[in-house]
């Protein structure tokens, strides 16, 4: 018999050793950058995180300026009022001195000096009013604000 001495070479197949050793520097896979010393690197992040805290610095100083000025407008505005109403007080007392039986200059006397952010002289110009005129519609809802 021919086939006897063939024993399974078909099963016991062995794979061919290709090992090699990579070198340390090969072309497409070595770092484009320069090697840095950690001291170096520390430098450089410190230089970077400074420039940073500059720029945000720079940015919030920039914010509250704009917020400040913000501010300072809406004060000029506010005072501009004030003086405003202060002014229309003034003629409303005067007009008051003079015509002291007319109920609308206490109704108007009230409402600036509630305006104005004193409650007490509010009051006290609405109650003279209502005692001149108590069927007052809108010396009455002047009243209720007033409570």
């Amino acid at each position: 018999m021919k086939f006897k001495n063939i024993k399974n070479k078909a099963k016991i197949a062995k794979f061919p050793s290709n090992s090699r050793s990579i070198t340390d520097k090969f072309p497409p896979f070595s770092s484009p950058f320069p090697k840095i010393s950690h001291a170096k690197l520390i430098h450089l992040y410190r230089g970077a995180l400074e420039i940073f805290l500059v720029f945000i610095f720079i940015i919030a100083a920039t914010v509250v300026g704009i917020d400040l000025q913000k501010n300072f407008q809406t004060k000029i505005n506010i005072d501009f009022q004030r003086e405003i109403l202060g002014k229309d007080l003034n003629f409303w007392n005067d007009f008051i001195s003079q015509h002291e039986n007319y109920p609308n200059a206490y109704l108007q006397a009230s409402v600036l000096e509630y305006k104005l952010g004193d409650i007490s002289k509010a009051k006290t110009y609405i109650e003279k009013g209502l005692f001149l005129d108590p069927n007052s519609a809108e010396g009455l809802k002047v009243e209720q604000l007033l409570k």
